[in-house]
């Protein structure tokens, strides 16, 4: 199993955002829903839009766990949520794969994108549970 660490420098996980928006503003989004509700990559990568339009928190039953699980939407992560949602229909996943029609990106995908953004600023010990 490999080691991951959190992004403990602020100065790095600006940079992070950064680059990811740059890759995409689904990479973007992936990775601060990630950091701002502690949800694991493949709970975050099952969210439709109708899971987190018009709400307030985001509910989930946890793939690993089964438990059922509430998580606030602050402020600033409602505001990017609704940007990107916004000509998206319910049913839509928010993360969706190029490959067949309306299926989310896998975890090997998602940490794929921030892996390669990590390494590109600098970053080592990235996975999918930073």
């Amino acid at each position: 199993m490999k080691l991951v660490q959190p992004i403990r420098d602020r100065e790095k996980l600006e940079e992070m955002k950064i680059d990811l928006l740059r890759t995409g503003y689904k990479n973007y989004l992936m990775f601060i829903i990630g950091i701002n509700t502690g949800l694991r990559i493949g709970d975050i990568l099952e969210l439709k839009v109708k899971d987190l339009k018009n709400k307030t928190h985001i509910k989930i039953i946890e793939q690993k766990t089964n438990k059922i699980r509430r998580f606030l939407i602050n402020s600033l992560l409602k505001i990017e949520i609704d940007k990107y949602i916004r000509l998206m229909s319910e049913e839509d996943y928010l993360f969706q794969s190029r490959k067949g029609e309306n299926h989310p990106i896998g975890r090997v995908q998602a940490y794929r994108i921030l892996n390669s953004v990590a390494k590109h600023i600098g970053l080592a010990e990235i996975g999918t549970h930073t």
